[in-house]
């Protein structure tokens, strides 16, 4: 090989072997950068994922009361279904079903005109016995009087019959006088209680009468609203027919029944809240009895409770929630029912203390809706997470989210 070409395959090599160093170099300090790189972002994102993010709350001081729930139907305070007790032809209506009557009002007239004949014949033959009933009083009296005249005018000629100053046989003919007006006397006595009895018949039969005639206008016994009309107009009605139903919609009551150891918690006049249907509105109302007995069928006991309906909705038969305050705890703690976690029969919370938390038991006293009170285990002002507790432990770190 020539000079030159080895001269060629020198500068050659060398350049070969400059290009090979500065590859090697380039090439394995990126690499080196890269797996330092790789090796300190994956510990920042495994510090990152072992942070929990959760919502927390602070434990408050407030008042709670303890309820007891139930359902009911609401009843009326009176249901009552008005009957016939006067047979005739409905002449006339005066109410209709949703109607709202006061007491006394006049819902249907029957035809009563064969009635008040009756009663107008009956208080003329009254009129007339009365008549006979002093004519009769007043011959008595007459009898009475002349009887009294008789006996005085015997007794004067038997002392002029000893005298011999008259005959035997007038005085024989004045006390023949005297027994026939004694025998008129009690005819006209007899006459007058025979038409005392006749009067007090014929009163008898005019006061059955004007009862039968009020028993043509059917009213109302009470006030409140007409649920039913089951009478026509024209239609001939009998004895103990039904006509109407009428209900008292204020006061209603809700019974509810309760097992015997809630039962034994409610005492009468607590307030109690009454809820028609689902979410709909409430009314306040109170206890006004406990039963005294126990149903030996279903174990439970009846409460009724009153209540003052502001409007129709509350209506009887309407279903009911109920729910009956039986104590109030003022000055305790109280935190959100959600962030009770419970396990084995225990309650928990997750408390938090800066980056991390810390499980505690509690005890749990009432519970009112979405609250719940804490007997033991937090103090006032605590933070306690209420979201994201479910993959928490004792220590785990957290980081709070939504404040």
């Amino acid at each position: 090989m020539s000079l030159r070409a080895r001269v060629y395959v020198f500068l050659l090599s060398v350049a070969l072997i400059a290009a090979g160093s500065s590859y090697f170099f380039q090439h394995y300090q990126v690499e080196d950068w890269v797996v330092t790189a790789k090796a300190e972002k994956p510990d920042k994102e495994e510090e990152e994922d072992e942070s929990t993010p959760v919502e927390v709350t602070r434990a408050v001081m407030g008042e709670i009361s303890s309820r007891i729930e139930s359902t009911a139907n609401l009843r009326a305070r009176r249901n009552v279904t008005l009957m016939s007790q006067a047979t005739g032809v409905v002449r006339s209506l005066h109410a209709e079903e949703g109607d709202y009557v006061k007491q006394g009002k006049l819902l249907c007239l029957l035809d009563d005109r064969e009635l008040k004949i009756s009663l107008e014949l009956a208080e003329q033959r009254l009129a007339q016995t009365r008549v006979q009933l002093e004519s009769a009083k007043i011959l008595r009296e007459k009898n009475e009087t002349q009887i009294g005249n008789k006996k005085t005018e015997i007794a004067r000629n038997d002392g002029a019959l000893e005298a011999g100053l008259v005959s035997e046989t007038d005085v024989m003919l004045l006390n023949n006088q005297l027994s026939e007006l004694i025998h008129d006397e009690r005819a006209q006595a007899a006459s007058v209680r025979e038409n005392g009895f006749r009067v007090e018949e014929l009163t008898a039969e005019i006061e059955r009468a004007k009862v039968q005639i009020s028993h043509t206008r059917v009213v109302a016994p009470f006030a409140g609203r007409i649920t039913e009309r089951m009478v026509e107009l024209g239609q001939t009605i009998g004895g103990t027919d039904e006509l109407f139903r009428l209900a008292a919609f204020s006061p209603l009551y809700a019974d509810a029944f309760l097992s015997e150891a809630d039962a034994n918690r409610v005492k009468r006049g607590q307030e109690v809240a009454i809820t028609i249907g689902a979410g709909g509105e409430m009314v306040a109302g109170r206890v006004i009895r406990v039963s005294t007995v126990v149903d030996d069928s279903t174990g439970t006991v009846k409460v009724t409770s009153e209540l003052q309906p502001r409007n129709s909705a509350f209506r009887p038969g309407a279903f009911v929630r109920v729910e009956i305050e039986t104590d109030t705890r003022t000055e305790t703690v109280l935190i959100p029912k959600k962030a009770i976690v419970e396990e084995e029969g225990s309650l928990y919370v997750f408390v938090s203390k800066g980056e991390a938390v810390e499980r505690r038991e509690v005890a749990a006293g009432y519970e009112d809706g979405p609250v719940i009170e804490i007997r033991s285990g937090i103090a006032v002002g605590e933070e306690v997470v209420v979201a994201g507790q479910g993959s928490l432990s004792d220590a785990a770190k957290i980081r709070i989210v939504g404040t």
